[in-house]
């Protein structure tokens, strides 16, 4: 069909099954399939090491572009950083132009989501350098908590994230901006943030217990003595 939109998802994280950006995309993705889009989701890691045409094809030929990805020391994952660099040259470069908007979806790992406000910025940066219609960003914290699992299936801990995302879909079908209000509901906690920060304490000993480090968890090597 020659009027048919396209929508394709680009995941951030390095994670190839069960991370926190590709459900959460998914939920988006699946959305602008049921409202009549033509769908594509690729892997940043493993099409970057594939075929850098393949993503230049997608990213040139779709309608709305998804990117979602977890927060790596305040910033992008490195795979991430290095497409965007290569799809903006690629962009300059391209003949045919048409218009097209983008989002952006940020999780952290802490219970905060102001964490990824310049994530964000980068994103919204290269959204304005590769001329894409920014139509806004997505910040959540406390990613771990989902898991890599559906977000419908979890219940009242992310009925704000499905109430956020269902008002992203309907802006998305409109060519409008998010909504302040969908915004502000993703960035609120999924949980307590001190129930979040006592369960992660937890698994961060488990893990320890696991690499038989949990012995040297308050080790301080360079304190003289």
């Amino acid at each position: 069909m020659l009027n048919e939109k396209k929508a394709l998802l680009l995941i951030g994280s390095p994670k190839l099954k069960k991370s926190t950006s590709e459900s959460l995309g998914n939920y988006l993705l699946e959305g602008l399939c049921k409202n009549g889009y033509r769908c594509n989701k690729l892997h940043i890691l493993s099409t970057l090491k594939n075929d850098v045409k393949e993503l230049f094809y997608n990213i040139n030929d779709t309608d709305i572009l998804i990117i979602s990805s977890p927060l790596y020391v305040d910033s992008l994952p490195s795979p991430l950083i290095r497409a965007f660099e290569l799809i903006g040259q690629n962009r300059e470069e391209r003949e045919n132009v048409k218009n097209q908007s983008m989002i952006s979806i940020v999780n952290s790992g802490f219970p905060e989501s102001f964490h990824n406000d310049t994530a964000l910025k980068i994103c919204k940066n290269f959204a304005h350098k590769a001329d894409f219609q920014w139509l806004g960003g997505f910040a959540m914290g406390g990613g771990p908590a989902i898991n890599g699992m559906p977000i419908k299936d979890l219940g009242g801990m992310t009925r704000n994230i499905v109430k956020a995302l269902d008002i992203a879909l309907d802006a998305i079908a409109n060519n409008k901006s998010i909504p302040l209000e969908a915004t502000n509901m993703m960035s609120s906690n999924l949980i307590p943030t001190w129930l979040y920060t006592l369960i992660a304490d937890k698994g961060w000993k488990t893990q320890a217990k696991k690499f038989n480090a949990h012995k040297n968890l308050y080790a301080k090597p360079y304190i003289k003595g």
